[in-house]
């Protein structure tokens, strides 16, 4: 047996050799041994090996439940991941968490009593100060900033700030979060890399050769055979869904990532609509299909994109003309509700079921009411995108085998998301 050393601590923790239950082999076996002068020793004795052997004797030695101790709201913020610090009314520094500490790099001593600013070292501080701003207005208030540690490190953080008042409304100070955002900038930049990689790489040499394609059946370089010609113009449309469909995706990330932003102008609604109609016509056309618009006596004028506001109402009277039987009708209603216009697209389809309802704006989102239709799921995607950016909502109701009603609105008055 290992002999236990003369100046042993508390408790030591040591082992015994053994012969096992097979023959020629030795197991180790555990014990503590326990200086006879130290009691506290045989109490964690007692509570280890009651938690070992599963009785429960280290429950009984568990302090009052945290929970309910008065210190439990600063234990939380202690354990947060966000930087936490309040200030007085003077903007002076009256705690801050571990997580603040570390990504200041200043200690709580260091800290407590100096100005937040100094601390800090945010590229808002002395112009737009987050604290200042939600302890005048009383409203909580975020921003991005950079903030500097105290290595001289920068970094881009989210500040969100608010007043700290007691009960009778008496301003406190107040109280700042701040979360790195660092890597999810980074994953904004990749994605913009993305796009434009898209954008120059994949739809470049598709354009190109969809030009190439059309020069060879016009007969450009030479005549064609009609099985030639044949063959070329089913490879030149596929060519060019193929572009459209680059082409959808790269504006759907676009206005996701805010590259494609909406340049709004004064729109005059029924002419625009009108000339979305006339557009559609061919393809309503096809199917033997009316398309009605039904508008007010008034003038409309709103500010809007005039490309995306007709790229959006498109999409959705090609939608309609697609998912609705021969000789059926397609509505487009525009109604003015003051602040806002709304329009809506109304067909005579097989309709959308009630679970695929809230997943139609998704991005490459199929429901089981598509059909043999084909498409990925990015049109409707696109439109909401569009709804948004100008500030405006969109929703659909439908009954299965009663058609669909898509609704949007937009303000008068452009207003970004």
């Amino acid at each position: 047996m290992k002999k236990p050393n003369n100046r042993r601590t508390a408790i030591e923790f040591c082992s015994i050799v053994k012969p096992g239950k097979d023959e020629g082999r030795e197991k180790h076996v555990p014990y503590i041994a326990i200086d006879k002068g130290h009691k506290e020793g045989k109490d964690i004795v007692r509570v280890v090996v009651g938690h070992l052997m599963g009785t429960g004797e280290s429950m009984k030695k568990k302090g009052p439940d945290l929970t309910k101790s008065p210190d439990w709201p600063h234990f939380i913020i202690h354990s947060m991941a966000d930087g936490v610090i309040t200030v007085d009314g003077e903007m002076q520094i009256t705690d801050l968490n571990r997580a603040a500490e570390k990504l200041t790099g200043y200690s709580r001593q260091e800290a407590l009593g100096r100005f937040c600013g100094e601390v800090l070292q945010s590229s808002l501080c002395g112009r737009e100060c987050p604290l200042k701003v939600a302890m005048v207005s009383g409203e909580a208030v975020s921003r991005e900033a950079i903030l500097q540690n105290r290595l001289g490190q920068k970094n881009e953080f989210m500040l969100t700030a608010s007043a700290l008042r007691d009960n009778q409304g008496n301003l406190l100070g107040g109280v700042e979060t701040f979360r790195d955002i660092g890597p999810i900038k980074q994953m904004e930049k990749e994605r913009r890399q993305l796009a434009g990689m898209f954008a120059h790489d994949l739809k470049g040499p598709v354009v190109a050769m969809g030009g190439l394609l059309n020069r060879l059946v016009k007969g450009k370089v030479g005549e064609l055979s009609e099985p030639q010609t044949a063959y070329l113009e089913t490879v030149y449309q596929e060519v060019q869904r193929l572009e459209k469909l680059i082409s959808n995706f790269l504006d759907f990330v676009r206005l996701d990532l805010h590259i494609l932003t909406p340049l709004p102008s004064a729109v005059q609604v029924e002419k625009e609509c009108q000339e979305v109609m006339n557009r559609c016509q061919p393809l309503a056309g096809a199917k033997d299909m009316a398309l009605e618009l039904e508008f007010p006596q008034d003038v409309i004028v709103l500010q809007a994109d005039p490309i995306l506001f007709q790229r959006a109402l498109c999409n959705l009277i090609e939608n309609a003309i697609k998912y609705s039987p021969s000789q059926s009708r397609v509505v487009l209603t525009v109604r003015d509700l003051g602040r806002e216009v709304q329009f809506a697209v109304k067909d005579q389809g097989i309709g959308i079921a009630p679970e695929d309802q809230p997943h139609l704006f998704e991005l490459l989102f199929r429901g089981k009411s598509s059909g043999t239709e084909t498409g990925l799921g990015l049109g409707l995607a696109i439109v909401k995108r569009i709804i948004d950016a100008h500030g405006g909502r969109i929703w659909v109701e439908s009954e299965e085998g009663k058609g669909a009603t898509f609704f949007f609105t937009l303000p008068k008055r452009y207003r970004p998301d």
